[in-house]
């Protein structure tokens, strides 16, 4: 396994768990449907929106967007976003035996299973790499320094 591709996923399983898989609010008619009219006026100013239908952060969206580039690769692409979503999507995630019966897989080797996490890790970590040398830099993290999605989950292990 290597080690920054598992935080990564963790992390995007938990924004996707907390925030939802995309980002979104509420409709005026779904407003005028909730309050009975319009919705009472609070404090003037912008607010910083956390949870609450926002979506997931930056690096969640680029790892989401990383997996669907993996299942439109081929079949086993495919099974490898599944297992992703099942690994890290669902909280308690099911058992490695159940995990494979969920990907149609009969072998009950646990070495298999995890050759299986390894190949998603490979595969994201070159699917990153590219998405980031097309863009050359992500820009992700506090100011307005430019930071890598590496180097973002290397933070993200320190303060995990």
């Amino acid at each position: 396994m290597i080690e920054a591709m598992e935080v990564l996923l963790k992390h995007w399983g938990e924004q996707c768990r907390h925030n939802g898989e995309a980002g979104g609010m509420s409709s005026p008619m779904a407003t005028i449907m909730e309050w009975g009219g319009c919705a009472p006026r609070g404090t003037p100013g912008s607010r910083i929106i956390l949870g609450a239908g926002a979506g997931p952060d930056s690096v969640a969206q680029e790892i989401g967007a990383a997996l669907s580039e993996i299942a439109r690769q081929d079949e086993r692409g495919e099974r490898l976003q599944r297992l992703a979503g099942l690994r890290y999507g669902d909280d308690p995630a099911p058992t490695w035996i159940m995990q494979m019966h969920e990907l149609g897989y009969v072998a009950k080797a646990k070495q298999t299973y995890y050759d299986l996490v390894h190949s998603l890790h490979q595969r994201l970590l070159e699917v990153l790499t590219e998405r980031a040398d097309a863009r050359k830099w992500l820009t992700t993290g506090r100011g307005g320094m430019p930071q890598s999605l590496l180097k973002v989950a290397s933070k993200l292990r320190r303060a995990g």
